[in-house]
């Protein structure tokens, strides 16, 4: 089936442009309008100005479909959560919850068909930018990614930055993303399941988040010598009830908490959400957990999107504006 990417005019004298990724859930145009809406608020007068897209999975629908066959693999992954967490409360709660979000790592298939359609909207959304006059070097490019979003967001980016044939190269093709925030990211939670599982993992050698000594900005090396990164500002944003993000009741996880040089770090307080309880906590994980289509988040969610979005509205404004 042929990508069918989303491609947008931009307006007169407009250089800025944001992509949004979203996590579990085989979402396609006409979901996540709440969260459209909460991103047009929270640009205020630069909404205009600004031209958002997303990136939508259904057109690679049928990798969704391997998650049924992974059978002992992915029992094994969900097992090494647990015997990390060791909390009896909150244990079986999370490692399900975080089990929706580590699967995609264990099929091959899935993490390529995912990353090529990303790549190739990554490339639109610059080509778009050049057709109204605006070149790679002077566009203002911003990802603000959800949960599984996050991972699919570290690979696409590591691999842009090491394959020249993609023409988004930092130094080579002037492509450098002004912001990427990263909001209850899973990347190092699936650092260290994937450590423990192996050689289970399939195609470990292109499984970016894996890579190196720790996590770490993509970037560039020229031929003269000089590293030049894909990202100027690179922030992370989880909340303290967040176990996706790595907080497990207010205690932080460093095997789970995305930790990377060079980024910025925020922790929400998520105690207005009224959760008193590990009990209530992880209830709330069970009731949002729907893997074939956008979770069911509410207000009181430790996880919801659309809350990160609300809660960190004015450094978002200020991060996007410059």
């Amino acid at each position: 089936m042929p990508i069918e990417l989303q491609t947008q005019q931009w307006p007169a004298q407009t250089r800025r442009a944001i992509l949004l990724v979203h996590g579990v859930g085989n979402a396609g145009p006409g979901d996540y309008l709440a969260l459209l809406a909460d991103v047009k608020l929270m640009l205020g007068d630069q909404a205009d100005g600004t031209v958002i897209y997303q990136l939508w999975y259904d057109q690679v629908n049928d990798w969704f479909a391997a998650k049924t066959d992974l059978g002992d693999l992915l029992a094994s992954a969900v097992a090494s959560l647990r015997s990390e967490i060791n909390d009896p409360e909150l244990g079986e709660a999370v490692a399900e919850t975080v089990g929706d979000v580590l699967w995609p790592v264990l099929v091959a298939d899935a993490r390529a068909a995912v990353r090529e359609v990303y790549v190739a909207q990554l490339k639109q959304i610059v080509l778009d930018g050049i057709n109204a006059g605006v070149p790679a070097r002077r566009q203002k490019l911003s990802i603000i990614c959800h949960s599984l979003g996050c991972f699919h967001t570290y690979e696409a980016l590591h691999h842009i930055a090491l394959f020249p044939s993609h023409a988004l190269q930092p130094a080579t093709h002037e492509v450098r993303f002004a912001n990427v925030i990263f909001m209850a990211s899973p990347v190092q939670l699936i650092r260290t399941v994937a450590d423990k599982l192996g050689s289970l993992v399939p195609n470990r050698r292109w499984l970016y988040a894996v890579q190196g000594d720790a996590l770490s900005i993509p970037f560039e090396k020229t031929l003269t010598g000089m590293i030049v990164p894909s990202v100027r500002r690179w922030v992370s944003i989880t909340g303290n009830l967040d176990p996706v993000g790595g907080f497990f009741f207010r205690n932080k996880a460093p095997w789970a908490y995305m930790q990377v040089a060079g980024q910025e770090s925020r922790v929400d307080d998520q105690s207005p959400l009224n959760i008193s309880s590990k009990q209530q906590l992880a209830q709330l994980l069970r009731d949002s957990r729907r893997t074939l289509s956008p979770p069911l988040i509410t207000a009181s969610n430790p996880h919801s999107w659309e809350n990160y979005v609300r809660l960190n509205s004015g450094e978002l404004r200020q991060w996007i504006a410059t």
